[in-house]
C-alpha cells in the first residue's frame, strides 16, 4: 500500500508539479490549497502518513494550521515537513519533522520523505 501525503500549497503550479512528482515517486497524494482546506481534510479518516506544508498561504497559514494541530490530540503527532521560503523571515512552527526551503531541492525532499516510503513504493520507484 502506498504512503499517503497531504500536500498543502497555495501556488497552483507548484502544487501540481509536486503532486505529479510525488505520484511518480510512488506516493498517494491528496492536495489542499490552504491551511483551512487541510484542516477540513484532517478531520476525516484516513489520516495521511505525512503532510508537506507551505507556511505562507491565504485563508489559513501554515503557522495557524500547526497551532491547531498541536491542540488536537489525534493530530498533534502527525509528521509534518515544511516546504516554504518563509523560514528565514519567521521561525518555522514547533512540531515539524523537517524544513526544506524554497526554491525546493527535490533530492532534499526525497531524503526527508524516505522514512515514509513503504517497501512496495521503493520497489516501484526503481
Amino acid at each position: 500500500m502506498r504512503s499517503l501525503i497531504l500536500l498543502v500549497e497555495d501556488h497552483v503550479d507548484s502544487r501540481e508539479m509536486l503532486e505529479e512528482f510525488l505520484t511518480l515517486e510512488g506516493f498517494a497524494v491528496e492536495v489542499a490549497g490552504n491551511g483551512l482546506h487541510a484542516w477540513e481534510r484532517l478531520r476525516r479518516q484516513p489520516l495521511p502518513d505525512v503532510m508537506l506544508l507551505d507556511l505562507m498561504m491565504p485563508v489559513m497559514s501554515g503557522w495557524e494550521l500547526m497551532e491547531r494541530l498541536q491542540k488536537e490530540p489525534r493530530l498533534k503527532n502527525l509528521p509534518v515537513i515544511v516546504v516554504s521560503g518563509a523560514g528565514a523571515t519567521r521561525p518555522v512552527p514547533q512540531g515539524i519533522r523537517a524544513s526544506i526551503p524554497k526554491p525546493l531541492d527535490l533530492d532534499d525532499l526525497m531524503r526527508a520523505l524516505e522514512p515514509f516510503r513503504s517497501q512496495s513504493e521503493l520497489a516501484a520507484a526503481y
